[in-house]
């Protein structure tokens, strides 16, 4: 005699459907009242999300690149073996505003939770693409002390897991600044003034945090470089005179930051995350060439310590019409894009470049990592042993 669900011993169904991908386990929470309090409690959740960080089937790529046929910022998931498009979210447009015209861009992306932002505006959602749940962040209520006349912006800002607490949280880096200056960017350092905000989703709630004096130079098309429980970016003090570059870190956990000075006479482009190590996509000019670049691909062993960067190795220029790198992929292979808009892997053991079939657009391009998860963004840290 077949023996039911329900009569299976409970450790059993659950190291059944640890193995489960997150769609079928959605459905599986249909199947009577036991299977969806096992699968939604928190315990599972855990469980299931450290069984997949060694599963690489649950893990894939996001693309999140401005579609010209429906005239929006759309996301794709590209399998991360196969490297092919097998699915498109619409993104949660409606929590953005209804009829508003924004540059959504993906502030990182961690254990299966996505954070959005729309550009310039303090309009933020955490998003979770398997599950479709949607959480709006509200904006931060924390009063902000500025001389009369100054101006606020974003600055930066960042995602990641304090797997301290068993929460998530948002680093928001808020400067502000005199209009009458020409441009934000001419500005001395020491003439602005800067406030640093945590959000947590556990308590849905803003508080300030003590930061360096900086700039960061966070371009909308490259997220931060996270790594597991530390978000990175490339900061400076003098932006006109490339002065005092360094990459600023901020433990999520300990809540303290961090700063690495860049290599001698180094000028870091891009940051991203490989084998979990910050690594750093640098431009070195061709001697006598104008506009002609050598890139420089480096890795921090160590956080705050400057003589542990090491150099991986230099790409030659670009014969193609390769403009701007994305990321990596395996064996320290990188995703780069076209001019036109073409997604391209960069091979440095064999300095071959290879086209793939996924389109984009150049400047409105962004690229990460993400793994299918049943994490909540309905937030909640707290676990039974």
């Amino acid at each position: 005699m077949m023996m039911t669900a329900n009569e299976l011993p409970e450790d059993l169904v659950t190291q059944i459907l640890l193995w489960l991908p997150v769609v079928s386990l959605l459905r599986f929470k249909c199947v009577c009242k036991s299977w969806y309090a096992l699968i939604t409690h928190q315990n599972f959740v855990r469980k299931h999300l450290l069984h997949n960080n060694n599963n690489n089937s649950n893990t894939h790529l996001l693309l999140n690149a401005f579609n010209d046929t429906v005239g929006d910022f759309v996301i794709s998931t590209i399998s991360y073996e196969e490297l092919q498009i097998t699915l498109t979210h619409p993104l949660p447009r409606t929590y953005f505003g209804n009829g508003d015209n924004f540059t959504i861009c993906v502030v990182g992306s961690c254990n299966g939770l996505v954070c959005l932002r729309a550009y310039n505006t303090l309009k933020v959602v955490i998003w979770n693409p398997t599950t479709k749940e949607t959480k709006v962040v509200p904006e931060s209520n924390l009063p902000l002390f500025a001389p009369a006349g100054y101006c606020s912006r974003i600055q930066g800002m960042g995602f990641g897991f304090d797997a301290k607490t068993n929460d998530y949280k948002i680093i928001n880096f808020v400067s502000m600044y005199d209009t009458t200056f020409e441009s934000y960017f001419f500005q001395d350092v020491e003439d602005m003034v800067y406030q640093k905000e945590v959000y947590s989703l556990s308590t849905d709630s803003w508080r300030k945090v003590d930061g360096p004096q900086c700039f960061i130079y966070l371009d909308y098309r490259n997220p931060m470089a996270y790594i597991t429980g530390m978000g990175s970016w490339l900061a400076y003090v003098d932006y006109i005179n490339q002065r005092d570059l360094f990459v600023l870190s901020f433990d999520m956990s300990d809540e303290v930051f961090l700063k690495t000075l860049l290599p001698d006479n180094v000028i870091g482009l891009d940051l991203f995350a490989l084998n979990e190590s910050i690594a750093m996509v640098a431009e070195r000019e061709v001697d006598g060439e104008s506009m002609v670049f050598y890139h420089d691909i480096w890795l921090l062993l160590k956080v705050g310590v400057k003589d542990s960067w090491t150099k991986l190795f230099t790409i030659e220029p670009f014969a193609d019409d390769v403009c701007r790198p994305l990321g990596f992929w395996k064996n320290d292979t990188m995703f780069w894009i076209k001019n036109g808009g073409q997604l391209v892997l960069y091979d440095p053991s064999t300095k071959k470049i290879s086209n793939l079939q996924i389109q984009g657009e150049r400047d409105n391009v962004q690229l990460v990592t993400y793994m299918e998860t049943l994490v909540s963004v309905k937030g909640g840290n707290e676990f039974e042993e």
